[in-house]
């Protein structure tokens, strides 16, 4: 993602679809629609990256023998995959569906596999960890906006908290090994 396109969390688009500049203050479903349409297209494009990104992070975990991580891992990606409609929601059947969400499933279980077996994983730039805390922060405040999800959003501001203590640790001592989430 580019660093030169702002991000507006869910909130913040609120207020600036429905702020004090907004020319207009009721809209029709398909207007408002619309009106949503780019903001929540660059949204999907950081969850996807998160996905891919924490399927890297089980990855790395495995081939470092710290498996206590990867279920979770795995529950928290096939979570955000039917939230944000990646296995292609209410555009798909039941049974599209059913493929695509098992396409992450055999994607995680591949790489993991694979880095288990290798003792070796892909790393991840810092700029693909930045996107993992931007989606989780997206992902956290639509949890919040649903308002009925209140554990989900407790495991995401946990996940996301873990991961940049990890990775901040790991800049200011890079010989060390990723430490483990924990519990």
């Amino acid at each position: 993602m580019s660093e030169s396109t702002p991000i507006f969390y869910p909130k913040a688009a609120l207020e600036q679809w429905f702020g004090k500049k907004a020319q207009q203050h009721s809209y029709s479903l398909e207007e408002f629609g619309e009106l949503i349409k780019p903001t929540y297209q660059v949204y999907e494009e950081y969850i996807r990256r998160c996905v891919a990104g924490l399927t890297t992070v089980a990855a790395q975990r495995a081939a470092l023998h710290q498996e206590e991580d990867v279920p979770k891992l795995r529950e928290i990606i096939l979570k955000i995959v039917p939230f944000w409609g990646l296995d292609g929601g209410a555009y798909v059947d039941k049974e599209t569906a059913r493929q695509m969400k098992q396409q992450y499933c055999e994607s995680f279980d591949q790489a993991v596999s694979a880095a288990r077996q290798s003792g070796q994983a892909p790393s991840l730039p810092d700029s693909a960890r930045q996107e993992i805390l931007i989606a989780l922060e997206i992902h956290r405040q639509e949890l919040e906006n649903d308002g009925e999800l209140d554990d989900w959003v407790e495991e995401c501001v946990s996940l996301k908290e873990r991961l940049r203590s990890e990775w901040q640790q790991a800049v200011a001592a890079p010989q060390q090994t990723a430490p483990t989430m924990g519990a």
